[in-house]
């Protein structure tokens, strides 16, 4: 059962085993393990249900439907930070590349000592990896789906001598329409739309759809549910009441979200630590211009990463968009951006991607809404004036006859000679132009409710009941794609969870008194 803004009329009352808030990476894959498991689960999203037959890959269609507030989203800041994230059945996995990398090793060691859980450490989620990877389909790319601009980027890198690795993705057969950011149009990337919440749909899970959650429902110390309203997908106006009582609440609205909701309730109180923490892996395009076609529409975005800079922190990679998504994003406007889209088959758009050394806070605006900010530092400055400097040298190296930078005053290079230019003096930070899709850490997991948010188990400390299931959780930044490392940790929270509950439904056609189990 799929219900939407029209179906509540003056208002709805709902029960379930599990009500969860969202319906992305974390959200999907927690309830549907506890869907799996034989509880009745019953899912709220924001956003409205876009099957994939409704995909097209037009910005002024698409972006409206499936990006919150049409990715008019931005992280205040020095420099302020465009980011974006779908509001949709399947919210942000069904916008991103598809890329399915685990936390690296370090990053999980670290894990381990700041939680003091081996199973945080690289051996302890190595069986929910492996789950969530089967679930979601990674595997490498179809050959015939790479285009010419990835194979000339990483051959560029090689001829280096950099370090570069291929991408697995979430998909089956997948034929390089390269229309990611507007949901993939034949289905082969395996969103949550596509995975995991067809998964909870079998087993009999019911999803609410342009439902904006508003509060937590509290009785006695405990939460029993949410209560939200209606919103029409046009107007944006709010509608009926919708309330949901359950008995557990799993909160997965993302690492902005989250927050602001759990923020209304002045929990995390015993560390403090509630919408501290933000992280979000900000990036610095980098546009090379080449005087012969490369077609970079052509093929999957993103085949490979440039990792040869992974030990400081940044890593490199293609990331081609389809026309009204570059267009948007040009530093220019009227003939200066039509003169480059008019080389669109010319154009191969890539990325420096620095992973965060310090955080930033989200907080409840007075405007009612969430306020992200974050600044970068001296040091992350120094790492993007390195990265922009080498990419920009690379596509000079594989011919292209000018770059276009990420540098308010220096937004484009005709030669190598007048990329001397990038220096710290002259380009400061609140020059650089960056923008970000990965949002973490928000209501950081641990075992000591003294210096975290939630519990080992995902339960936020000062609620009982109350249940994360996203980036938030996150220890510390990972300086790759995120999606794994939230579906692995939403699928240890739906675990623990389900062993808390007790006694399950039995699932729809099943003899009655049958005990389904976590397989």
């Amino acid at each position: 059962m799929i219900l939407d803004h029209r179906d509540y009329g003056r208002g709805g009352a709902f029960e379930a085993d599990v009500v969860v808030v969202g319906t992305g990476a974390g959200g999907a894959a927690a309830g549907a393990e506890l869907a799996e498991a034989g509880y009745d689960v019953l899912f709220v999203e924001e956003g409205g249900y876009h099957p994939t037959a409704s995909f097209t890959p037009y910005a002024t269609e698409s972006v409206p439907r499936l990006y919150r507030d049409a990715s008019a989203t931005i992280i205040l800041g020095n420099p302020p930070i465009p980011y974006v994230e779908g509001r949709c059945v399947g919210g942000s996995t069904v916008l991103n590349g598809g890329m399915t990398w685990r936390p690296p090793e370090a990053v999980l060691s670290d894990w381990q000592r700041i939680t003091g859980s081996a199973d945080m450490g690289a051996r302890g989620l190595e069986p929910l990896f492996e789950r969530v990877e089967d679930r979601i389909q990674s595997r490498p790319q179809l050959d015939l789906s790479v285009g010419t601009d990835n194979r000339m980027m990483a051959e560029g890198a090689r001829k280096k001598g950099w370090k570069v690795e291929v991408n697995r993705r979430n998909q089956e057969a997948c034929v390089g329409s390269n229309s990611c950011v507007f949901g993939c149009p034949t289905g082969a990337k395996q969103s949550t739309l596509v995975s995991y919440m067809p998964r909870a749909f079998a087993r009999g899970a019911r999803c609410l759809t342009e439902v904006r959650v508003e509060r937590l429902l509290v009785e006695g110390g405990r939460c029993v549910g949410v209560r939200g309203r209606a919103v029409d997908p046009r107007t944006r106006r709010p509608g009926a009441e919708v309330r949901v009582r359950a008995r557990a609440t799993v909160v997965a609205a993302g690492a902005v979200q989250t927050p602001y909701l759990l923020l209304a309730h002045r929990l995390g109180r015993p560390s403090g630590q509630l919408g501290r923490n933000f992280l979000c892996h900000p990036n610095a395009k980098v546009l090379g211009l080449y005087p012969f076609d490369v077609n970079a529409w052509q093929g999957v975005s993103q085949w490979s990463q440039i990792r040869e800079f992974r030990d400081e922190g940044i890593n490199m990679a293609e990331n081609m968009v389809p026309p009204g998504a570059l267009a948007a994003h040009l530093p220019r406007s009227g003939r200066g951006a039509w003169e480059i889209m008019r080389r669109y088959n010319q154009v191969m758009a890539t990325g420096v991607l620095v992973e965060d050394s310090s955080t930033g806070v989200v907080s409840r605006s007075a405007l009612g809404m969430a306020m992200p900010r974050y600044d970068i530092t001296a040091h992350d400055h120094r790492r993007f004036l390195k990265g922009v400097r080498l990419l920009a040298e690379l596509h000079f190296d594989m011919g292209a006859d000018s770059v276009m930078l990420p540098f308010a005053h220096f937004d484009m290079a005709r030669s190598p000679d007048e990329l001397r230019r990038i220096d710290e003096r002259s380009m400061p930070r609140e020059s650089l132009e960056l923008f970000t899709v990965h949002l973490m850490g928000t209501a950081r997991m641990g075992a000591r409710p003294e210096d975290s948010v939630v519990d080992l188990g995902g339960q936020v400390w000062d609620l009982p009941g109350c249940h994360v299931a996203d980036a938030s959780l996150f220890p510390t930044a990972i300086g790759v794609n995120p999606q794994v490392a939230i579906m692995a940790l939403a699928t240890r929270v739906a675990h623990r969870l389900a062993e808390g509950l007790g006694r399950r439904r039995p699932p729809r056609g099943a003899p009655e008194g049958e005990q389904p189990t976590l397989a």
